[in-house]
C-alpha cells in the first residue's frame, strides 16, 4: 500500500533533485549513465526589430543588413514603411471600407469637374502650354496667369434704343443673331439691309426714358413735372383694383413680398384724416407693374389694332410710368442705408423696364440690386437666430435676384455680375409648413407641390442653364485663342468641336427636366411627353387653379427659351463644301425644335384661354423663338425640317396679332415677321429652282446629349452634313455686292436706312439678281 523511494548516489552528490539537475547541466556535467556528446552548444538566433516590407510580404526571414539579403538576391528595393499589419478579418474589412470610401470621394470629385475644359474629348486643336515661370511684373498678363489663354467671341455694336448711340450685345443675344441674319440677307439679295428694321417698334425705340412725356431725344423734349398731374393720380379704389391684380398674377411667380406684411404696410399709408396715401417706393412700383399688366389685358381702341405698330404715350408697356418715376425718386434717398424693401423695389423695377423693352436700363438697375443685396448680406446664409419665415424670405430674395440677373445677362450676352462662388446662401425651401407661414392663400397641390415649388424649380433651371452657358462660352474662348480667330464660323472644325462640347455639357440641363415634379408639368394629349419637343398639344387641367396653370406654362416656356438659346449659335448661314458637321447641324435642329415648341404652346394658350394674355415676357419669348425660326429657314432652305418651321412662323404671326390687340410692339413684331418671311420664301424658291444642295439632316443619336425626340422626325439618309462656316462680314460683302469698298464692315453696312420699308409686300419691290 505504501511505496518507498530510495535516493540514489547520483542524486545525493548533486544535492537533491531540485538543485542537482540544473546545476549539473549548467556546469557541463552529464549523468553517469548518459553517453558522452562532443556537439558544440547551439548559438542564440539573431532577430531584427522589424522585417522589411518585401520579406513581410513573402513571409521570409529578414536580417539587419541594408538592403537585406533577400532584397539583394531579388534585386528589389528594400524599404520599411512602418505601417501596422492587418492581421485579422475585421481589420481587413475596415481597410476595404476605407478604400471604397476614398474611391467614392475621388469619383465625386471627377464628376464635379465633368464640365471642366480639360475633360472634353480629344480634338485636333491644341492649346499652347502655359508657362508658370516667374516673369517681371511689367510683362505679366493677369488674364493668362490663372490658366489657359482665352479669346472671347466678339459680339455686335448696334443701336437698339431711341438714341443713335450703339451698345454692345454678345453672341448669345438675339441682337447678334439679327445682325447675322441682316448680313446674310444683304449678301443673298445683293442690296443693303439694315438690322434696324428687323426689330419691332418698342417703347425704348420711341421714348428716351419710360417717363418721357413725348417721343424724341431727351434734349428735345420737356421734362415731366416733379409731381403727378390730376390724370396720373389713382384713387384708393383704383389702387385696390391694381393691387388685387398683383396677388393674382406676379405674386405667384415673383415670390419676394410677404402678402400680410405688405397689406399692413399699405394700410398704414392711409392713416386718417388723409385723402391720399403717403408716398411709398414699394407700393408705387407694385402699382406701376400691375398697371402695365392690367392695361395690357384690355384691348386697344381703334380699328385694325392688331396691325398698328406705333407706340404712343398710352401704350400698355409704359402704363404707370409716373408711379415708376416717383418710386425711383424715393429710392434715391435710400442708397446709403438700403433695406429689404429697397431691394424689393429694385427687382420689381427690373421687371417693369424689361416689359417696356428698356433692356439696358434694366441691366443697370440689376447691378444696383446685386450690390444692395450684398450690402444687406443676402448672399450669405441667414443667421440661425432669425425666424424661419424671415430666413426663407431672404433666401427667396437672393435667389430671385440671382435668376433674374442670370437670365438678363445670358439674354444680352454680357458678363454675369452675381458670382455663385461668393454666395453661401442655400436654396429656398418649398414645404407645406413654409407655404402656410408665407401669409398667402395659395393651397398645396398634388405630389407635395406648393406655390413655393415653382420658385425652387425656376432657380434650379437657371443654375443648370447658367452652368452650361458659362462652360460652353469658356470652351469657345479657348478655341478662338488657339486658332487666333474672332468667330467660330470661319473654322468648320472649331465649330464642330464646340458642338461636341455642348452635346456633353448639356446633360445637367436635361437632368433638371427629368427632376421636375409631375405637379408642375402640363400634361399632353395623346400620351405626349411634358417638357419635350414632340409637338403634342397641351392637355390643360380644367379645375387647376390659375396660379398653378400659369406657373406650369411659364416654367416650360422658360425651359424651351433657354434651351433654344444654347443651341442657336450653330445655325450658320454660309457653306463650305466638303465639311461634315453632323453635331453642329444637330444643334441647329434642336434650336428650331424648341422654337417650334414655344410657338405651339403660345398659340394654343392664347387661343383656348387667358392664362398668358397680356404677359409681356411671354411675348418676348415668342419674338425670340420667331427669330430662330426665320434664321433657320434662311440658313437651310431645303432640308426636311424647313417646312414645319415655316408653318410655325405662320402660327407665330397669329400670336403676335393676338398680342397686338393689347400692345403695339406685338403688332409691330407681326409686321416685321411678315417682311422677313416674304424674303425667306423668295430665297427658298430661288434655291429650289437652282437645285442647291442642302445639308442632309442627321439623326438625334449623332449628337449625343440631346433628347431622343430631337431631330427624330428629320432623320434622313446619309451621314455627312454640308455645313456652313460663315465668312467675315467684310469679305462676304465684297464677294457678293459688286463695287463695294474693301473697308466696308458689318457696322457701316447695317447703318444704311432700308430702302424697302413701308411696303406691305416687300417681294414685289425687290430687284433680285438671278445669276
Amino acid at each position: 500500500m505504501f511505496t518507498t523511494f530510495a535516493r540514489t548516489p547520483s542524486e545525493s552528490a548533486g544535492g537533491g533533485k531540485a538543485n542537482g539537475k540544473g546545476k549539473g547541466r549548467q556546469n557541463g556535467a552529464s549523468p553517469p549513465d548518459a553517453p558522452h556528446n562532443n556537439t558544440p552548444p547551439r548559438s542564440k538566433r539573431s532577430q531584427v526589430a522589424r522585417a522589411c516590407d518585401l520579406c513581410r510580404l513573402h513571409r521570409a526571414k529578414c536580417d539587419d543588413n541594408q538592403p537585406c539579403s533577400n532584397c539583394q538576391h531579388r534585386g528589389e528595393r528594400c524599404s520599411n514603411s512602418g505601417t501596422s499589419d492587418i492581421r485579422t478579418m475585421p481589420a481587413a474589412l475596415r481597410e476595404i471600407q476605407r478604400l471604397k470610401s476614398q474611391v467614392h470621394h475621388l469619383e465625386q470629385q471627377l464628376q464635379s469637374q465633368s464640365l471642366s475644359l480639360n475633360s472634353t474629348a480629344s480634338t485636333s486643336l491644341t492649346t499652347p502650354p502655359v508657362s508658370f515661370a516667374p516673369s517681371p511684373a511689367s510683362t505679366r498678363d493677369p488674364r493668362k496667369e490663372q490658366g489657359i489663354p482665352k479669346k472671347y467671341w466678339e459680339g455686335i455694336y448696334t443701336s437698339t434704343a431711341q438714341s443713335h448711340q450703339t451698345q454692345y450685345y454678345g453672341p448669345a443675344s438675339s441682337f447678334y443673331f439679327i445682325g447675322r441674319m441682316s448680313s446674310y440677307l444683304a449678301a443673298a439679295l445683293q442690296q443693303p439691309h439694315s438690322d434696324h428694321y428687323m426689330q419691332p417698334n418698342s417703347a425704348s425705340r420711341s421714348f428716351a426714358t419710360p417717363t418721357s412725356p413725348q417721343r424724341g431725344p431727351l434734349d428735345e423734349i420737356d421734362l415731366p413735372p416733379d409731381g403727378p398731374t390730376a390724370a396720373d393720380t389713382l384713387t384708393g379704389t383704383q389702387e385696390d383694383y391694381f393691387l388685387d391684380l398683383f396677388w393674382q398674377s406676379y405674386h405667384c411667380v415673383l415670390q419676394i413680398i410677404d402678402e400680410a406684411d405688405f397689406k399692413e404696410h399699405y394700410k398704414s399709408l392711409w392713416a386718417a384724416p388723409r385723402r391720399s396715401r403717403k408716398p411709398s417706393a414699394l407700393v408705387d412700383i407694385v402699382l406701376a407693374l400691375c398697371m402695365q399688366y392690367g392695361v395690357a389685358v384690355v384691348p386697344r381702341s381703334g380699328p385694325a389694332t392688331q396691325t398698328q405698330g406705333d407706340v404712343d404715350g398710352n401704350d400698355a408697356t409704359i402704363a404707370g410710368r409716373w408711379l415708376y418715376r416717383r418710386s425711383q425718386t424715393l429710392l434715391s434717398a435710400e442708397l446709403e442705408s438700403p433695406s429689404i424693401m429697397t431691394l424689393q423695389c429694385h427687382i420689381l423695377a427690373v421687371y417693369y423696364l424689361c416689359n417696356a423693352s428698356f433692356q439696358n436700363m434694366a441691366h443697370s438697375t440689376l447691378a444696383v440690386a446685386v450690390r444692395t443685396a450684398q450690402i444687406l448680406g443676402l448672399h450669405l446664409e441667414p443667421p440661425e437666430s432669425m425666424p424661419r419665415k424671415t430666413k426663407e424670405l431672404r433666401k427667396r430674395l437672393w435667389w430671385t435676384l440671382f435668376t433674374v440677373e442670370s437670365k438678363t445677362c445670358m439674354k444680352l450676352g454680357r458678363p454675369l455680375s452675381a458670382q455663385i462662388s461668393e454666395a453661401t446662401c442655400s436654396l429656398p425651401a418649398d414645404d407645406r409648413e413654409l407655404a402656410l407661414l408665407s401669409g398667402s392663400s395659395f393651397a398645396s397641390f398634388e405630389d407635395n407641390v406648393t406655390w413655393h415649388t415653382y420658385n425652387l424649380q425656376n432657380t434650379k433651371l437657371i443654375l443648370a442653364a447658367r452652368t452650361v452657358y458659362v462652360a460652353f462660352h469658356d470652351r469657345c474662348a479657348e478655341i478662338l485663342a488657339a486658332t487666333n480667330g474672332t468667330t467660330l464660323y470661319s473654322d468648320a472644325q472649331a465649330l464642330e468641336t464646340c458642338a461636341h462640347f455642348l452635346s456633353t455639357a448639356i446633360g445637367c440641363f436635361h437632368s433638371w427636366r427629368d427632376g421636375v415634379p409631375n405637379g408642375l408639368k402640363t400634361k399632353r394629349r395623346n400620351s405626349g411627353e411634358p417638357l419635350s419637343t414632340d409637338k403634342s398639344l397641351l392637355d390643360m387641367e380644367l379645375y387647376a387653379p390659375m396660379w398653378l396653370q400659369r406657373q406650369r406654362l411659364l416654367l416650360e416656356l422658360l425651359y424651351h427659351n433657354l434651351a433654344m438659346n444654347l443651341h442657336r449659335p450653330f445655325v450658320s448661314f454660309s457653306t463650305v463644301p466638303g465639311s461634315s458637321l453632323k453635331l453642329a447641324h444637330g444643334h441647329a435642329i434642336a434650336c428650331v425644335d424648341h422654337a417650334t415648341a414655344i410657338t405651339q404652346i403660345m398659340h394654343q394658350t392664347l387661343t383656348e384661354g387667358d392664362t398668358l394674355r397680356g404677359w409681356h415676357e411671354a411675348f418676348q419669348w415668342q419674338w425670340n423663338a420667331t427669330l430662330s425660326l426665320v434664321g433657320y429657314i434662311l440658313a437651310y432652305p431645303l432640308v426636311p425640317s424647313t417646312q414645319s418651321a415655316r408653318q410655325a412662323i405662320d402660327s407665330a404671326i397669329d400670336v403676335f396679332e393676338r398680342f397686338g390687340r393689347n400692345f403695339a410692339v406685338a403688332a409691330s413684331a407681326a409686321n416685321v415677321t411678315r417682311d422677313l418671311v416674304a424674303k425667306a420664301d423668295f430665297l427658298i424658291m430661288r434655291a429650289a429652282g437652282n437645285g442647291v444642295v442642302t445639308p442632309a439632316t442627321p439623326s438625334s443619336s449623332d449628337f449625343g446629349g440631346l433628347p431622343a425626340n430631337h431631330g427624330a422626325e428629320h432623320a434622313a439618309s446619309g451621314s455627312n452634313v454640308m455645313f456652313q462656316s460663315e465668312m467675315d462680314p467684310a469679305s462676304m460683302f465684297q464677294n457678293s455686292v459688286p463695287g463695294m469698298d474693301s473697308a466696308f464692315t458689318i457696322d457701316s453696312f447695317n447703318s444704311f436706312d432700308s430702302m424697302l420699308t413701308g411696303s406691305s409686300n416687300m417681294a414685289n419691290l425687290w430687284d433680285f439678281s438671278q445669276g
